[in-house]
């Protein structure tokens, strides 16, 4: 009787909005699978930005192992850059259609062409065919970047979670990635086989994660929040880069400026390591899997730290510790290169400050934009990443091979310096309430106010009001008063 009357209390509690309701809980035998779920949904969602990761990383080294193909000095600069003209197309375009078609479908496109992309690369004929290839990989991994962000701050469970559900899923392919591709290329130089072989063998085990992805997005995804068919409320979509044009210039810009650093360093920092070590090409590849795997523990800091400093000031920490330490690179960099070990930790902590801005990017992009128009959001903003990654990278290709090394680490300081003023001035400052307050307005149609919104910072959570009255509370504490008894 007692169980039953505190049951009735509890009831009536609900009902009357005092409190939330309790969540059920699932059955024991049902646990694990409550707990396997996520985790495949986060494979799922995260194994395209794994994949696009191995595969920016296996150009770093085939441009050492694919001497057979003989290319020119301006075919090997196209080879590293190829991937990024196709990435622009691909961010460009499957941003925008996933507001239209849904994630889900855009995420299993993107599989696809990645999947082809890979096998062509895999049995390229020429550095022509090689250079098609990675065209059109890029255009698969292009879009992975738009629709694998939105996609994880749409399925968070508050609006405040979503930056830390896309450092998460940065972690996961930035993570292990890079450092599956380098473990790949050293053991498969350590077995004995032929160049020829080996980055084609590099490429295939890139096409069996796109297989591998493909599958588990079949099965697995779906859109998040019913966004397969997303209502235009009042010309949101007309309106949007008329009101939205100072985020939009800001992710966008510093998107640029951060690939610009990212894929100019990572796409040549085998050979840096092998101008300042010497040694066997496989001593360069073991030392960039270390540095890879010693940087994992930045990235794993990252969402912890966005649970509790606001992205913008996470994305200005990370800029500025990468300006310092590559500056100490670029001034030092003539008797650095002598002392392996000293320049390696240096080095490595540019590398762990590089992955802050790295996640936010990402992140602020995916959470900033109305929903009906994230995907195009998040597309230019990625897209004009890829820029920076083809100047990044042409450019410091080009000072790599004339020697010129302190002088990438000197266009790294200033650039981050830049990037750092370019967040202070153009990325607001929320959380989550103000991300919810701007959705709102957006939706109905009152993009100015919900840009200020955005701008006037941090929020406060909306109160929740009691939804019963005195009469009520009298009959709740007399319910109380008998279950006592």
């Amino acid at each position: 009787a007692v169980r039953a009357a505190q049951d009735f209390v509890l009831e009536y509690q609900c009902t009357a909005g005092l409190r939330p309701p309790p969540l059920p809980r699932p059955a024991p035998q049902g646990r694990a699978a409550a707990m396997a779920s996520p985790v495949v949904f986060a494979v799922a969602t995260g194994i395209g930005l794994l994949t696009d990761k191995y595969m920016l990383e296996a150009t770093n080294y085939v441009e050492h192992y694919a001497a057979d193909m003989r290319p020119t000095p301006q075919q090997s600069e196209f080879i590293k850059c190829a991937m990024y003209a196709g990435a622009i197309f691909g961010m460009v375009t499957m941003g925008p259609v996933s507001d239209f078609i849904g994630r889900r479908a855009s995420l299993i496109a993107c599989s696809v062409v990645t999947l082809a992309g890979a096998l062509l690369s895999a049995g390229a004929w020429s550095a022509h065919a090689l250079i098609a290839a990675r065209i059109l990989t890029g255009v698969g991994m292009g879009g992975e970047y738009p629709l694998a962000s939105t996609h994880s701050a749409e399925s968070s469970e508050g609006s405040g979670n979503g930056a830390r559900n896309v450092a998460l899923l940065y972690l996961f392919g930035n993570g292990l990635g890079p450092v599956l591709c380098s473990l790949v290329t050293y053991c498969l130089d350590l077995s004995g086989l032929p160049g020829h072989i080996v980055w084609r063998l590099i490429f295939a085990v890139g096409a069996l994660l796109s297989l591998c992805g493909l599958v588990l997005r079949y099965f697995t995804t779906k859109n998040a929040k019913n966004l397969a068919k997303v209502h235009n409320p009042k010309g949101t979509r007309r309106n949007f880069v008329r009101h939205y044009w100072r985020p939009l210039f800001g992710t966008s810009l510093i998107w640029l400026l951060f690939d610009v650093v990212e894929y100019g360093l990572k796409q040549n920092d085998a050979a840096i390591f092998a101008e300042s070590e010497g040694g066997p090409y496989r001593n360069s590849v073991l030392m960039v899997l270390c540095q890879r795997l010693l940087s994992i523990p930045s990235l794993a800091f990252a969402p912890w730290l966005l649970t509790k400093i606001r992205s913008k000031r996470v994305q200005m920490l990370g800029f500025a510790g990468c300006m310092c330490a590559n500056l100490t690179l670029a001034l030092g960099y003539s008797e650095l290169k002598g002392i392996t070990l000293l320049f390696n930790a240096v080095y490595l902590v540019q590398l762990s400050f590089q992955s802050l801005p790295g996640v936010t990017t990402l992140a602020i992009s995916a959470e900033i934009f109305p929903t009906v128009v994230k995907g195009t959001g998040a597309g230019i903003s990625a897209a004009s990443g890829k820029i920076g990654a083809t100047l990044g990278s042409y450019l410091f290709t080009l000072l790599q091979e004339q020697g010129h090394v302190s002088a990438i680490f000197w266009t790294v300081a200033a650039t981050s310096a830049a990037a750092v003023v370019a967040t202070a001035l153009l990325t607001p400052g929320y959380n989550g309430a103000t991300l919810a307050h701007a959705e709102e307005l957006a939706h109905d149609g009152r993009l100015r106010e919900a840009v200020r919104a955005l701008y006037r910072g941090p929020q406060a959570p909306p109160r929740q009001e009691a939804k019963c009255d005195a009469q009520d509370m009298a009959e709740i504490e007399n319910a109380s008063t008998t279950a006592s008894e």
